[in-house]
């Protein structure tokens, strides 16, 4: 006896759904390990543990450097090659994935790095320099103690960040998109932007630079409004007398004002900040997060090493895939162990509006 059309129907859309699932469940296997193959050989680094105090420079920018060309690799080198489907409607699917531009976090290539698989992160700090020695005669005794020096450990305790995003069962099946080649350098970018996000603004966790007094030494602008040359100069000439290697944080659009000042007597200044990108010799970051409110006591430009700025990790950036029964699709979620602040809030300067 024939089979009813319902009854067709019904082992016509079984048949279906047994094979997407099927596909479905190949691709997530297929996909998580390309994503476990690329995240072994991009973050080998970041799973060592370190137990140096202070890391070169040159390792702390490798590290950002290396996360930052994951997404610049991927669209140098993508493969970009299109699916054409015949027939009415046809359309094209590239093989690679557009995404909107962000936020440029360049501050986060000159700040420190620690990794380790802790809890927390322990940085022994000297909160003062010993006292300035003094002459003492041959063979004196009763010499007293340095009461000045004192050591002490800023503590920075990892909390856990999680992204996460959709695709489609149409771009796993229909092997459009390189999705294993696409994700870590979509979630890479996010997370940089939430280590960025914390570092200049903060975010409940992590102690932003410029949040009132999580930096200790402040200076204040001459008059109420933006800050202005004369601002800026006395400013990068109080950086300028302390042993170490400042910056200036400070917005775009503070610049900005600068740069289009008609006063003469600037000019120089004006090419040094053109050409060189410093003001007497102090370089500037102009950071798009940074605040352009000048109600009094705001801060609006920050100068410091901003290697006194200690991001610690506690994990790799892990990406897995998570299937949910009921959905056309696969979730990938992201997450890694993460804090910072400021090492010696003492060792940083907060211009402030007045």
């Amino acid at each position: 006896m024939d089979k009813k059309p319902e009854e067709m129907l019904a082992e016509i859309k079984a048949e279906v759904r047994t094979s997407l699932d099927k596909s479905l469940d190949e691709k997530v296997k297929e996909i998580r390990e390309g994503i476990d193959a690329q995240m072994r050989a991009g973050f080998a680094e970041l799973a060592k543990p370190r137990i140096e105090v202070v890391g070169p420079a040159s390792e702390l920018r490798a590290v950002s450097d290396q996360m930052a060309a994951i997404g610049r690799d991927f669209m140098q080198k993508g493969e970009k090659r299109s699916l054409t489907l015949s027939g009415a409607g046809a359309y094209n699917v590239l093989k690679s994935f557009e995404t909107v531009i962000t936020d440029r976090h360049d501050i986060l290539s000159k700040v420190r790095y620690e990794y380790g698989a802790s809890a927390q992160t322990n940085i022994p700090v000297f909160t003062a320099r010993p006292a300035r020695p003094a002459k003492q005669d041959e063979g004196a005794t009763g010499i007293g103690g340095d009461a000045i020096a004192e050591q002490s450990v800023t503590t920075i305790t990892p909390y856990v960040y999680y992204s996460e995003i959709f695709v489609s069962a149409e771009n796993l099946v229909q092997g459009a998109a390189n999705v294993e080649a696409a994700l870590p350098p979509l979630f890479a970018t996010s997370f940089l932007d939430a280590q960025h996000y914390g570092m200049i603004t903060g975010d409940g966790t992590m102690l932003g630079i410029f949040a009132n007094a999580s930096l200790t030494s402040d200076a204040t602008c001459v008059a109420a409004g933006a800050p202005t040359w004369t601002d800026l100069i006395k400013f990068a000439g109080t950086l300028r007398k302390k042993a170490f290697s400042p910056t200036i944080v400070i917005s775009p659009t503070f610049i900005a004002n600068l740069l289009l000042s008609t006063e003469a007597s600037f000019e120089g200044l004006k090419m040094e900040l053109m050409t060189k990108g410093s003001i007497r010799g102090v370089p500037v970051f102009e950071d798009p997060l940074a605040p352009e409110t000048t109600v009094a006591g705001n801060v609006v430009a920050v100068g410091m090493d901003p290697k006194n700025y200690v991001i610690a990790m506690a994990r790799e950036l892990v990406i897995e895939p998570i299937r949910t029964p009921g959905t056309a699709g696969v979730y990938f979620q992201a997450t890694s162990f993460f804090n910072g602040k400021p090492i010696l809030a003492a060792n940083g300067y907060q211009l402030k509006a007045v």
